[in-house]
């Protein structure tokens, strides 16, 4: 995951949510921020299966 962009960091959790509201403010957090709430929804998905 080290080689994603905001971008697509963006683009993998907007897939997680589910969602098709605009959530670029998510942009203004750092990259490793991003990161960190792309792993929590994650797990949190996988744990709900």
């Amino acid at each position: 995951m080290n080689d994603l962009t905001k971008n697509e960091i963006l683009e993998k959790l907007l897939k997680l949510m589910h969602t098709d509201r605009d959530m670029t403010f998510l942009l203004s957090l750092e990259e490793n921020d991003l990161k960190t709430l792309l792993v929590v929804l994650r797990e949190r998905i996988e744990n709900m299966k």
